[in-house]
């Protein structure tokens, strides 16, 4: 399968109208949270995961529905137990793959890019199994991901040069970016 990165923006950018503030606002108390928690070894252990999961929730309701409430993001404490063990395992392989040069952590990364997607759309699997789902889904598809998050670097660019103002807007962009990717890997799964 052929991912049109133009379609998966275009669709983006229409996706996220009338979200960037609940986005926006939501990133900003997520991004408080985390930085008490980490204060607390354990505590940025255990909320990054939930909060990631929250923040999937969201996106891919704005891209379905084209509306995300701010209460998404804390929906990860519902699924509290598998968004912790995925955060957990993903950190784990992540600094495994990372022991062996920079390379292999960047692949791992996209491996494992889909997870919290996939708890979002199969809540009876844990962690353990959506990154399993993750791998299989990105088999072939990570050099695509990797394509898609290099055509924004005109955007991150931006947002260097407006010292980080740009990002109320980059950061809905891309995140519904990502969600639309998964959705056309998700199509090209359940038509295989």
């Amino acid at each position: 399968m052929i991912i049109d990165r133009k379609a998966i923006k275009a669709a983006a950018k229409e996706q996220i109208k009338g979200n960037i503030g609940t986005y926006f606002g939501l990133s900003l108390v997520i991004g408080l949270i985390l930085s008490a928690a980490a204060y607390t070894f354990v505590g940025s252990i255990l909320l990054t995961g939930v909060f990631e999961f929250g923040l999937a929730v969201f996106m891919m309701n704005v891209v379905r529905t084209r509306k995300g409430s701010f209460g998404d993001g804390f929906s990860g404490f519902d699924r509290f137990g598998a968004s912790f063990v995925a955060y957990l395992l993903i950190s784990i392989f992540e600094i495994l793959w990372s022991l062996l040069l920079v390379f292999p952590a960047i692949i791992a990364a996209y491996r494992y890019s889909m997870t919290y997607y996939i708890l979002v759309d199969n809540p009876q699997m844990s962690g353990s199994q959506a990154i399993k789902k993750s791998k299989e889904m990105m088999h072939g598809h990570k050099f695509d991901l990797f394509v898609l998050d290099l055509s924004f670097i005109g955007w991150w660019l931006l947002i260097i040069v407006t010292f980080g103002l740009a990002a109320i807007y980059v950061g809905p962009y891309v995140s519904a970016a990502r969600v639309n990717f998964y959705e056309a890997l998700k199509a090209e799964n359940t038509a295989n």
